[in-house]
C-alpha cells in the first residue's frame, strides 16, 4: 500500500478515537451511567477499531519511511496507550469530565507535534 493510504488510515483512526472518547466524556460528565448509556457498545467498538487503525496506519508509515524506532515514535506509542485507556476513564472519574474534554485533544496535538517536528 502507498504511504498516503497509511496516513489516511492513521488520521481516520485518530478522529474516530477522539470522537468515541468525547462521547463517553460528555455522557458520564452529564451524570450518565453504564446502564443508561444507549451507545456504550458502539462507542466501545468504535474506540477499539479506531485504535487498530491508528496502530496499523502508523506502523505502515514507519515501514514505508524506514524510520526504525526513534524516541518520538516510542512517546507516540505511550500516548496511544493513554488514549486506549481513555475510554474507561470518564466512567471512573466523571468529576473530571471538563478537564478530560480538553486533555485528550491536547494529547492528540502533542502526538501531531511529535510526528511533524520529530524532536528526538
Amino acid at each position: 500500500m502507498p504511504y498516503e493510504f497509511y496516513k489516511l488510515m492513521h488520521f481516520a483512526g485518530i478522529f474516530l478515537t477522539l470522537a468515541a472518547i468525547g462521547g463517553n466524556v460528555v455522557h458520564y460528565g452529564n451524570g450518565g451511567t453504564k446502564d443508561n448509556h444507549g451507545m456504550r457498545k458502539i462507542v466501545g467498538m468504535t474506540h477499539g477499531i479506531s485504535l487498530l487503525l491508528i496502530l496499523v496506519g502508523g506502523f505502515g508509515m514507519i515501514a514505508k519511511l524506514g524510520l526504525g524506532f526513534p524516541g518520538w515514535i516510542i512517546v507516540k506509542l505511550v500516548l496511544w496507550l493513554i488514549l486506549g485507556a481513555a475510554v474507561v476513564l470518564p466512567f471512573k472519574f466523571a468529576n473530571t469530565a471538563k478537564i478530560q474534554l480538553f486533555a485528550y485533544p491536547i494529547i492528540g496535538v502533542f502526538a501531531a507535534y511529535l510526528a511533524l517536528f520529530k524532536p528526538f
